[in-house]
């Protein structure tokens, strides 16, 4: 089972320079490598395609939607601006070699707004093209179930399995994360199981944003439920510990999460090889 990084923990910016970052995580010990496509006309393919065949990484591709491109809108030109970016972002992930395309492609990052029918529609008719391409790329689509402090629109696995339902595709599934189940769900073991084989992908990260192992989530429970509902997709590690960068601020990282971040990452990566097992 392969254990990766998301790059954004380290670069100071969503769409900063990340080619060192992953060259750090292979020698680090990780298989995998996550990439965020923020900006599609600015992403190093050719540059990254060359680490990716230096190191041996595997890698994982997400991606995020703003007030500008999100999907959920019932405006059709806001909504279409939504999936011409999913699709640019697709075309470059599927180039990479990445199985599928995640992150918060459901609507847009930070809104906080009521939710009616209306933007599930809007959603669901969005995302059942872009799944449709991805499937024609042999890729699938994982939308990400985040905290009410992110997002009105997805919160929870019983949300998901919703749009997704209204989606109808099958290579459309969720993209669920330690954190923000910890915040949102009454149960790990529930929730996993709820999601069952619709898991395609899965960010690991303690209560308090840190490394597993630092805080006070129970990691085997965690696995085990994983496992047992049928996950057999990479296990991300996605923290932010540093309160001095930007992405720091965007998440509230308002102080050090991790006392020593180099030396608790590698401890958080052995445990986690450890409990796959």
């Amino acid at each position: 089972m392969d254990i990766g990084i998301h790059v954004s923990l380290w670069t100071p910016e969503w769409t900063a320079p990340f080619l060192a970052y992953m060259r750090k995580a292979s020698a680090l010990g990780f298989d995998l490598v996550e990439i965020p496509i923020m900006n599609p006309a600015g992403f190093p393919l050719d540059e990254v395609k060359q680490v990716l065949k230096e190191t041996g990484l595997k890698v994982s591709c997400g991606t995020g939607l703003g007030v500008k491109t999100d999907i959920s809108s019932t405006d059709s030109a806001i909504s279409e601006a939504g999936v011409d970016h999913l699709f640019r972002c697709i075309d470059i992930a599927a180039e990479l070699g990445s199985p599928t395309l995640q992150g918060v492609i459901h609507s847009a990052w930070g809104a906080r707004t009521p939710v009616d029918e209306a933007n599930r529609k809007a959603c669901a008719a969005g995302l059942k093209a872009v799944a449709r391409k991805a499937a024609d790329l042999h890729m699938s689509i994982a939308l990400e179930c985040i905290n009410r402090y992110e997002s009105s629109f997805l919160n929870t696995v019983k949300q998901g399995i919703y749009i997704l339902n209204m989606i109808g595709e099958n290579n459309a599934g969720l993209h669920l994360d330690t954190y923000h189940m910890n915040i949102e769900e009454n149960s790990f073991q529930e929730a996993f199981s709820t999601a069952g084989n619709r898991m395609f992908h899965l960010h690991l990260s303690e209560n308090q944003r840190g490394f597993p192992g630092g805080g006070l989530l129970d990691w085997k429970m965690i696995v085990q439920s994983a496992k047992s509902a049928g996950y057999r997709g990479p296990w991300v590690i996605e923290s932010y510990v540093y309160p001095e960068f930007p992405t720091g601020n965007d998440v509230c990282i308002w102080r050090p999460i991790e006392n020593d971040p180099e030396n608790d990452l590698k401890k958080s990566l052995a445990m986690v090889r450890e409990l796959l097992v």
